[in-house]
């Protein structure tokens, strides 16, 4: 009898780490108030970019070019290669008042496929 309880004791330790294990392993793709996932840019300048993030909501984000880390394919690339219509990870730093974009990464641009009218 002791044997089975411990057994089942077990079995739920297990199943019960199994379930955080993979909890923890599921990646956070979700907006938060420290980082906005998949947002447009819609406005670049030397001082600010702004972008549109996937709930609709246009943010302007402050930018340095010096304190603003920008990342392609897993490289770190100057900020000016930030262009209108790339969709970006952007994470916040949040010791700052302001919105202020300290790590900005690139993702795939969007293809916008148009029909050639050709007579």
């Amino acid at each position: 009898m002791k044997r089975r309880s411990l057994a089942i004791i077990m079995g739920i330790l297990v199943s019960v780490a199994a379930q955080t294990a993979a909890q923890a392993a599921t990646p956070n793709d979700g907006d938060t108030d420290a980082r906005m996932v998949d947002a447009k840019v819609v406005e670049v300048n030397a001082r600010h970019i702004s972008v549109v993030a996937r709930t609709g909501v246009e943010h302007v984000i402050a930018t340095d070019a010096a304190d603003t880390h920008v990342v392609r394919k897993g490289k770190r690339v100057k900020f000016k290669e930030v262009k209108v219509g790339d969709l970006v990870t952007v994470e916040l730093d949040a010791s700052k008042d302001v919105k202020f974009a300290r790590h900005i990464v690139i993702g795939q641009q969007p293809t916008t496929d148009v029909a050639s009218a050709q007579r």
